[in-house]
Order: C-alpha cells, then sequence, then structure tokens
C-alpha cells in the first residue's frame, strides 16, 4: 500500500470516496479531518499544516491517503503530538476504509503501518477508540495488540465507545 498526505489534484478521488460512503448511507467519513464540511482547497492546507507545523489544541498530526494499486481504500489519521487528556479521549489514530473495500485486511495493515509511524516518532503506547457496537473495527485493533481498558458514552449521542491500548 502506499501512504501520503493529500494534494490540490485528488479532489476528484476524494469526492468519489465520498459518493461511495453516501451511496452506502454512511454520512460521516472516519478519519477525515472535516473533509465533507470544508472547502477542499482549505482542508489539503490544513492537513499539510498539520503535519509540519502543527495546531495549537491538537499538535503535530498526519492524515494519509492510502492507496493500493490507484485505489483510494481509506483515510489514516495519525495524531502523534497530541496532549494526555485529548489521547484519552479522541486516540491517537483513526482510520476508515472505503465500504466497498471493508473486510480485506486494509484497515488492519493501515493501522500496522500507523503504529510504525507512532514508534518512529517516539511515542511508547497509543490509544485507539471506537464504538462498542463497531466490531470490525474492535477486531483490527486487537489483532495489532490492542487492549481494553475502558467504556464510556461516546461523543454521539446513544453511543457507546471502547478505548484501547497498544503498547510500541
Amino acid at each position: 500500500m502506499e501512504y501520503r498526505l493529500p494534494i490540490l489534484a485528488d479532489e476528484d478521488i476524494l469526492a468519489e470516496y465520498v459518493r461511495e460512503h453516501y451511496l452506502h448511507q454512511e454520512n460521516s467519513i472516519s478519519a477525515s479531518l472535516g473533509l465533507i464540511e470544508s472547502d477542499f482547497d482549505d482542508w489539503v492546507e490544513k492537513i499539510n499544516r498539520n503535519a509540519t507545523i502543527g495546531d495549537c489544541e491538537w499538535g503535530k498530526s498526519l492524515l494519509y491517503l492510502c492507496f493500493d494499486q490507484q485505489m483510494l481504500i481509506g483515510l489514516l489519521s495519525i495524531r502523534y503530538n497530541l496532549p494526555k487528556e485529548l489521547s484519552k479521549k479522541y486516540g491517537d489514530i483513526g482510520y476508515g476504509v472505503r465500504p466497498t473495500k471493508r473486510n480485506k485486511g486494509y484497515a488492519t495493515a493501515m493501522l500496522k503501518y500507523a503504529l510504525s509511524v507512532c514508534k518512529e516518532k517516539g511515542l511508547t503506547e497509543v490509544v485507539l477508540g471506537c464504538y462498542k457496537d463497531n466490531v470490525a473495527s474492535s477486531a483490527t485493533i486487537k489483532k495489532n495488540g490492542g487492549v481494553l481498558f475502558g467504556e464510556e458514552d461516546g461523543y454521539k449521542k446513544g453511543k457507546v465507545s471502547a478505548y484501547y491500548l497498544i503498547k510500541l
């Protein structure tokens, strides 16, 4: 797989990725950092700025487009500079896979890659969260060494979030 930051020329690729989510009745895009609510040029600028300068609240982060051959498979968010309180609430890593490519091992590969990046950045452990009823994401986290350490009402009303710790 190829992992890279978005560029302006990716607009059509990302629009098609979003369309697929909508066709599957998914109105939010995991790990997108506001892609569907933002002007595309501003979004690309923000993602690239977060990778180099960072954000005063969230620190430095990477948002990678994940490709297999020429197809955008998913998005991978690596928040390796988060303050502890935000790490425990939102997690250090987020990922999403396009609906037609799920259950093919892509999320597991993406998370494995993210863990290697976090280790390179000097982290010794990371927190990941998913909704308790998201069996696939929970399995992905566990395959990569995740150990459940807590559950609480999620930031989305009526959803319980499960939190996992992975030691690097």
